[in-house]
């Protein structure tokens, strides 16, 4: 497998769940309960990888559910 391409800004649920080792289902479930940043691209479901890079480069370790409930 290629690396990443970290200039991206939002990847498909199922593309975020191949580059973390998770099955879909787990990936979606993190989007619906709101505990990985996401946003809606047409009638697509985006994970916002922008926005978690720049929270992971803050110092965030631990993601809950509703922490992007007001995303």
């Amino acid at each position: 497998m290629s690396k990443p391409d970290e200039s991206l800004d939002l990847c498909s649920v199922k593309t975020f769940a191949e580059l973390c080792g998770v099955t879909v289902e787990e990936a979606i479930n993190w989007v619906d309960s709101q505990i990985i940043p996401s946003m809606k691209l047409a009638d697509f479901r985006m994970v916002n990888l922008a926005r978690l890079r720049a929270d992971l480069e803050k110092g965030k370790t631990e993601f809950k559910e509703g922490d992007y409930a007001h995303v």
